[in-house]
């Protein structure tokens, strides 16, 4: 029998530099140069700490109506009589849902980061939202699209999947536990929601 060359679970999602705001970047770019550390820039620091991403789904694209009909005959016997077959007042069917299948679809994308040391990227997140919400902030200044491109087995990109006018939904709470005797890597989810989606596999 046949089968599909296991999944390599080979992706890239990279936050877009315009994902942080000036303010925040000038800020954090001074406390990363003087960490001296492998990234000078926030954007690419916490771009280094994604681990999982989920994204598309759906649910409820059907429904169920109760309707009119005859028992179903059962396939034992091809010369079942006729009149063996009953009237029943009504049975539920499936139908196809009335949303489109764009309002079916789950427009949630979950990042997963890994928290660093002094969880600085979830303060620079954290603080980037508190700039994205700010009255004065215009939609046309936000982040308008977020890529993850798909690799296939030899690192080539075959599927570039768009989220489209990404924001910020909600964000993991911090966790400080004295309870857990043994250090361990922790990791936080930001919730995005999206208006569209679009992909595209490459030739």
């Amino acid at each position: 029998m046949l089968s599909l060359p296991g999944r390599q679970d080979a992706f890239r999602l990279l936050l877009p530099k315009e994902f942080l705001y000036k303010d925040i970047e000038e800020k954090y770019t001074k406390i990363l140069q003087s960490k001296k550390g492998i990234f000078l820039k926030p954007i690419d620091y916490i771009n280094e700490t994604i681990q999982r991403v989920q994204v598309l789904g759906f649910q409820e694209a059907s429904f169920q109506h109760q309707q009119p009909r005859v028992g179903v005959t059962p396939m034992i016997n091809p010369n079942r009589q006729k009149q063996n077959e009953f009237q029943y007042p009504s049975t539920d069917v499936a139908y196809r849902s009335p949303v489109s299948p764009i309002g079916l679809t789950d427009r949630t994308l979950n990042i997963e980061f890994r928290h660093t040391l002094g969880f600085l990227n979830y303060f620079i997140i954290f603080e980037n939202f508190w700039y994205m919400f700010s009255r004065d902030m215009n939609y046309s200044d936000m982040m308008h699209q977020i890529s993850i491109d798909i690799f296939n087995e030899i690192g080539e990109v075959y599927c570039k999947l768009n989220i489209i006018e990404p924001m910020i939904n909600g964000m993991d709470m911090l966790s400080f536990d004295y309870t857990q005797p043994v250090a361990a890597s922790q990791s936080f989810k930001v919730e995005f929601k999206y208006s569209n989606f679009e992909f595209q596999f490459i030739e």
